[in-house]
């Protein structure tokens, strides 16, 4: 099962090729620390010079708070952009002018909509641009801002600077990258992992076009269809009993 784990977890993060610089990097509401660090990456290898936080309070935000407290970094129970703004403060002696923020997004298509309301109104347009997000759901964040954004010309990017391979799944979820061990709850990964591929089909259930439309179509290769329904049917057994 252990490969079909990572087969589904590998399109989920539809991980790219950064090439060039890029106008701006969007770091989308998550509950991961380590992708503030890979925006001062960004920055020191001078990939991007400008950025943006977007998110309020969703289902990541007790999550991000409880794996800021595990490094030592007492942050309030507040918008998930305002704890990263702590944290770049505390770490990088960074002024949250530093930053293009929108801290009241509780969703994925919130989080594009209203980032592209406060890019408009700061005059900006950027043409490429870098989108973090946790890599669980890197391929729907990158589908949705191309459908909210889709009057631009703006190309999206996915930097995806790790996939959550894992090499166990019982008691806890062991991950191939020993450094992102105890980042996601068990059952938290699996919602997300689970979660996921109902969301992107383009059926009556799914967020595409012939569902909710939230995002464009996005194709799902038969493989990894494959894959998520093992995984979906051991997982029901599993909460069965």
């Amino acid at each position: 099962m252990i490969q079909d784990w990572n087969t589904v977890i590998e399109f989920l993060a539809a991980k790219e090729q950064i090439d060039g610089t890029y106008d701006l990097a969007i770091l989308a509401g998550n509950s991961l620390p380590y992708l503030a660090d890979e925006l001062i990456r960004l920055y020191e290898q001078g990939v991007v010079s400008q950025f943006m936080l977007v998110g309020g309070i969703g289902h990541a935000t007790v999550f991000l708070q409880r794996n800021f407290k595990k490094m030592g970094v007492d942050v309030h129970y507040k918008s998930e952009t305002d704890m990263y703004l702590d944290y770049f403060k505390l770490k990088y002696g960074l002024d949250k002018e530093r930053f293009i923020t929108e801290n009241t997004s509780t969703n994925s298509g919130e989080n594009a909509r209203f980032s592209l309301k406060v890019v408009e109104a700061a005059g900006l347009a950027p043409k490429k641009v870098l989108l973090l997000e946790d890599p669980i759901l890197q391929r729907r964040i990158k589908a949705t801002f191309e459908k909210e954004w889709q009057e631009t010309d703006t190309v999206f990017t996915n930097y995806v600077p790790r996939i959550p391979f894992v090499k166990a799944v019982g008691e806890s979820v062991l991950f191939e990258n020993s450094q992102l061990n105890g980042l996601w709850d068990k059952e938290y990964f699996l919602s997300l992992v689970l979660g996921e591929i109902p969301r992107l089909r383009d059926d009556k259930n799914g967020y595409g076009p012939n569902g909710s439309n939230y995002i464009g179509t996005v194709n799902i290769p038969e493989s990894v269809e494959q894959s998520y329904e093992k995984l979906s049917q051991l997982y029901e057994y599993q909460q069965k009993r």
